[in-house]
């Protein structure tokens, strides 16, 4: 039994990673992002407000919301070596020493999921999600706290209606192409 459960996990990451590939958000983006979140969502620097990326991939936003607000940032990855990836990023950001050491504790990059974990202690849920995984993430969303941001890069959250409020579009330009990302409030 043991065998067909770890099988069956395997088949599960393997499945995810084919679902969920490694995508990146701009630096410049980030900064955009960030000003919004700041000037229209109530993101404060130094706060007990609390962030999660849902698939953290390398660790950049964790870690750029991490050092720039000052606030716990969580990320939860699937691929180990992503994650060690962001470990590694991590300790070279504290040897260089441009930093606080305690902001580094607030950076948390942790093996997992994203389909099944809880979201109801985050006020901000950062989502890089491709249009076909959209369809698993409703469970997800539901269990996030009332008036909790979810902010989607590049792709909209389409049949959420019910719980997502569309509250802000974000028109990003680079080399002549538009990005967006989306910002929704958690309505239910």
């Amino acid at each position: 039994m043991n065998r067909l459960k770890k099988n069956k996990r395997n088949f599960d990451i393997f499945h995810s990673q084919l679902e969920l590939p490694f995508l990146e958000t701009d630096h410049e983006f980030l900064e955009e992002i960030f000003q919004t979140l700041e000037s229209k969502f109530g993101l404060k620097k130094n706060s007990n407000q609390k962030f999660v990326d849902l698939g953290a991939g390398n660790g950049n936003v964790v870690i750029y919301t991490a050092l720039n607000y000052s606030i716990k940032s969580y990320g939860f990855e699937i691929n180990q070596n992503l994650i060690n990836e962001a470990e590694i990023r991590i300790k070279s950001l504290k040897k260089e020493g441009n930093y606080l050491k305690s902001l580094f504790k607030k950076i948390f990059i942790k093996y997992g999921d994203l389909y099944q974990h809880d979201l109801k202690i985050y006020d901000f849920i950062y989502i890089y999600s491709l249009p076909t995984m959209q369809r698993y993430l409703k469970h997800v969303f539901n269990t996030a706290k009332k008036n909790a941001v979810i902010i989607s890069f590049k792709y909209q959250l389409k049949n959420f209606k019910s719980i997502l409020t569309l509250q802000k579009k974000l028109i990003h330009n680079k080399n002549k192409k538009e990005v967006t990302t989306f910002f929704y409030r958690k309505i239910s």
